[in-house]
């Protein structure tokens, strides 16, 4: 529809908005609203013009706080007396009316009308202003993402749009991000507005992932605790208190999750007086007008922490000087009927006109402000060194000294030690707000998994690693003073006749005996990786109720299924396992019996996993040489226990991880596995190592693409996800100079942009995405007839290429959505055919789209070879195509499993 034409005699001609005050003028009060839904004449009721232009009604009132019309300004401030006065009519659906205007006006139709991010789009484009407003929620999202690094991958995100208006916001993140958002909630008054969200969601067939809601932003009704996300957009300038909007969102926002908005804001420059800012808030009807400063220190006096500000102002003049634009264009070249049409046109212009001096004068502001919800630990035992806290977001209820509010705090973590049994009932008398239970301690048989899991608490152990490093030296040691017989020369005279060669010579090295371990938990593993360090040769023989071939192959290890046989093996045998019903007296008596005269038995799991008595047993009959007992059923032993008094049996003081190191590390890991688990800073490592492994992959897949020739020069691009966007091709580098640290995460090539994005979007299971103009490939992709699965590797893509008309050079963000169409239009797609152009391939991982590009390139040389031979081609039989297409993906055939990791010795960085 061309901007003019909203100006005929059936349609409003403007609309006065005073950022959340809106009426719909007319030419007269009995035309027609067909298309447009059915009037009321109000032309009796109290409304009125003021001097200053704004309406005023004396019995409407403020309109609905939820109403997320962006751009909205105040219209006509000077209407000259000749002209006849226009009276605004009640309108049966007025936001649709108003979306109409704004979109038509802007030449958009689209239901994004929020303010929006300029950065790096034209506003010459036709529909720029829906794009830049689309921009900024994606700009939100990517910074809420960036707050909660920890949910970015994550398949049950849930967040709230508070004042969520059309729903656009939401509609579009959860089309686009649907992997990792499950549940998108839309709160807002606006009934009228809530059907428009909840017609779009349909369209776009994510009904069941949009929930809209009609209530107010300051009493959602919605669960406490529940979102990961508050997110809102233009709406809290329409609240009445600030301060209750930001407590509700805090409420309903989980521990640790964030708060995300932007809002148009008093302007806090030292020039202006404040009687300037009071008429300024008066004139526009604005309740609670606040500056940054303000809405920061109110935001944390409601319990947010980390708030912080963005100053967008500049993308809001922008937004303004497109609409000032549009209007212009209509004044200067459309039909503006009457005169009367013109001066009320005339009026807006010169209003928008005001706003951007305003701006610019700094009058009000427009930013995005976010802050973090902080999370709550009880420490329910005495730490064996001080707790020390650096994160502010975590926090001691046990450092609060104000008993009131120390009572109404949440607990959220809850700490415990070894000595503290947690069993179901103490669980389940745990308050609701709990999640997150840390021992401090490597067993957790003092801990109810099962009721922990039943309530959803996550369970988690401080001082892992510290634990492991010592109960491993501890028992290498063991292993080794047991096998030498060391423990029994204790106090053995020295020969009187001096010492010889044949003295004393029963022990038996490390590296020609038969190590057997029970369990293959995290210790065991560093234990048989330390024997194998000093003792390559040596046998290990282990038993377990999960076997694990491919650490049992890398460590030469052997597997015995009966735990029996396992004991009649070996030389000593090591119980690691943890305490659990089935490994209680798992070290039976028909167990030790099956142990040779000179084995003997050193037990570092629970006392309870050997049967005492029968251990007592044997030892006292030498049927084996000795223990080693580093724990004790019952314990500690009774005094007078047999055990004892046998020179045989050596008792420790479960003594393996007494050392300070071991102490510092339980406490202090504590505040890294709460800002893990809640991604409360930059601490986590793991994270840290992914995207290290993802540069390096993608690195080695743009040496591997050199290496092939599968290059151009400095052109083509691979990209991979990451967090919540993706890291990419540099750009301006040669593929076989490029580093892991090279990759970037905003690529300078526009192409790449459209194209990546475009998979991405249809695609959200998709990880990573490479595009080539291999000579083969591109080939193919100038013929009619495509590409054809003639070969056994042609099965990776038989039934999964899509193809896609070139169209020009891929730099118009509008072909996006047509690449993405070609792509869901093949199910299970994993490559797209660019006709004249080249190809995309796309996969669950780097290796998995480099090595498909690899065969998709091979399959294109062979049929052109088998076009240039001339002779009849032969077609393999369908059947035999979708059965090798099958197996091609089965788990240990996938592209990249069995290749990547040669091709990785292929390639080296300097």
């Amino acid at each position: 529809m061309p901007p003019n034409s909203i100006l005929s005699d059936d349609k409003p001609i403007c609309v006065s908005d005073s950022f959340h005050f809106s009426s719909f003028y007319w030419r007269d009060s009995s035309a027609s609203l067909a298309g447009m839904g059915g009037g009321t004449d109000r032309s009796g009721e109290d409304d009125s013009i003021t001097g200053a232009g704004i309406v005023v009604s004396s019995k409407g009132g403020r309109l609905s706080r939820s109403s997320s019309i962006g751009s909205e300004v105040d219209s006509f401030d000077h209407v000259p007396t000749e002209q006849p006065v226009l009276k605004p009519l009640t309108v049966a659906n007025p936001d649709r009316v108003k979306l109409k205007f704004y979109s038509n006006v802007l030449g958009d139709n689209s239901t994004f009308i929020h303010y929006g991010k300029w950065d790096g789009l034209d506003t010459e484009q036709p529909g720029a202003y829906g794009r830049a407003s689309e921009a900024m929620t994606d700009y939100m999202y990517r910074l809420s993402m960036g707050l909660l690094p920890h949910r970015a991958e994550a398949s049950d995100f849930r967040y709230v749009d508070l004042g969520s208006g059309t729903g656009a916001s939401a509609n579009h993140l959860v089309a686009k991000h649907g992997l990792t958002i499950s549940s998108a909630t839309c709160i807002n008054v606006c009934h009228e507005q809530n059907i428009t969200a909840m017609e779009r969601a349909s369209e776009l067939n994510i009904s069941d992932k949009v929930n809209v809601v009609d209530a107010s932003f300051d009493e959602t009704k919605c669960p406490s605790n529940h979102f990961d996300l508050a997110f809102s957009q233009d709406a809290f300038i329409h609240a009445i208190s600030k301060e209750r909007a930001y407590a509700e969102a805090y409420r309903v926002t989980k521990p640790g999750g964030a708060f995300v908005f932007c809002d148009l804001i008093c302007g806090n420059d030292p020039d202006l007086t404040v009687q300037e800012l009071a008429q300024f808030a008066e004139k526009n009807r604005i309740n609670d007008w606040l500056n940054p400063n303000q809405i920061i220190r109110t935001c944390s006096d409601v319990g947010w922490a980390d708030v912080a500000f963005t100053d967008l102002s500049t993308d809001l003049r922008i937004s303004f000087q497109l609409m000032l634009k549009k209007v212009t264009f209509v004044l200067e070249h459309g039909d503006t009927g009457t005169s009367s049409s013109r001066v009320l046109l005339m009026n807006y212009r010169d209003s928008i006109c005001r706003r951007i001096t305003q701006i610019e004068r700094g009058v009000f502001k427009w930013g995005v402000f976010h802050a973090r919800k902080p999370v709550c630990m009880d420490m329910a035992v005495k730490p064996p060194v001080p707790f020390v806290k650096t994160n502010h977001l975590i926090i001691d209820t046990n450092k609060e000294s104000d008993e009131l509010r120390k009572a109404e705090m949440e607990k959220n973590i809850v700490v415990v030690d070894i000595l503290k049994r947690m069993s179901k009932e103490t669980i389940d008398a745990l308050p609701s707000t709990v999640e997150l239970l840390i021992t401090m301690s490597a067993g957790l048989d003092h801990i109810d998994l099962d009721a922990c899991k039943a309530k959803g608490i996550v369970v988690k152990n401080s001082g892992r690693d510290a634990i492991t490093s010592h109960v491993v030296q501890y028992c290498l040691s063991f292993i080794i003073i047991g096998l030498r017989d060391a423990l029994n020369q204790l106090s053995v005279p020295f020969p009187s006749s001096g010492w010889n060669l044949n003295w004393n010579c029963e022990g038996k090295p490390l590296t020609s005996s038969t190590i057997a371990i029970i369990g293959l938990g995290f210790i065991s593993k560093c234990l048989v990786e330390e024997i194998r360090k000093i003792a390559p040769d040596a046998r290990i023989i282990y038993n377990t109720r999960t076997r694990d071939v491919d650490f049992e192959s890398k460590h030469n290890m052997e597997y015995v299924a009966d735990v029996k046989e396992l004991a009649s093996l070996c030389d000593v045998l090591v119980p690691m396992c943890a305490l659990n019903k089935q490994t209680e007296h798992l070290i039976s008596k028909e167990v030790i019996a099956q142990l040779k005269p000179h084995a003997g038995l050193i037990n570092m799991s629970r006392g309870k996993v050997v049967d005492t008595d029968a251990l007592t047993e044997a030892l006292e009959t030498k049927a084996i040489k000795y223990a080693i007992l580093d724990t004790t059923y019952p314990e500690p032993l009774p005094i007078e226990h047999p055990l004892w008094n046998l020179d045989n049996c050596f008792i420790f003081p479960h003594y393996a991880t007494n050392t300070m190191a071991v102490r510092e590390a339980l406490v202090s890991e504590i505040e890294p596995i709460i800002a893990d688990h809640y991604g409360l800073g930059h601490s986590d490592e793991r994270r840290k190592a992914e995207e290290k492994a993802l540069r390096y992959d993608l690195a080695v897949a743009h040496r591997l693409t050199a290496k092939y020739g599968m290059d151009m020069l400095v052109w083509n691009h691979i990209s991979a996800r990451h967090r919540n966007g993706c890291l990419i091709t540099p750009g301006r580098k040669m593929w076989g100079k490029i580093t892991p640290d090279d990759l970037v995460y905003s690529s300078t090539n526009v192409t790449a942009d459209v194209i990546h994005d475009a998979v991405y979007s249809a695609r959200p299971d998709i990880k990573a995405v490479i595009h080539l103009h291999t000579p083969a490939a591109t080939a193919i992709s100038c013929l009619e007839e495509g590409f054809q699965p003639i070969t056994q590797d042609g099965a990776y893509f038989y039934g999964k290429v899509a193809t896609y008309d070139w169209d020009g050079l891929s730099d118009d963000s509008s072909e996006g959505p047509l690449i993405a169409s070609a792509i869901k239009s093949v199910e299970g797609c994993n490559t797209l055919l660019m006709h004249n152009h080249g190809f995309v391939c796309f996969g669950p991982s780097v290796r998995h789209a480099w090595v498909l590009a690899y065969y998709f390139e091979k399959c294109c040389e062979i049929q052109l070879r088998v076009m240039q031979s001339g002779g009849k081609l032969r077609r393999p039989r369908k059947a035999v195509m979708v059965k090798a297409a099958e197996d091609s993906y089965l788990p240990e055939f996938a592209p990249g499993v069995c290749e990547w990791e040669a091709l990785c010795e292929e390639i080296t960085f300097d």
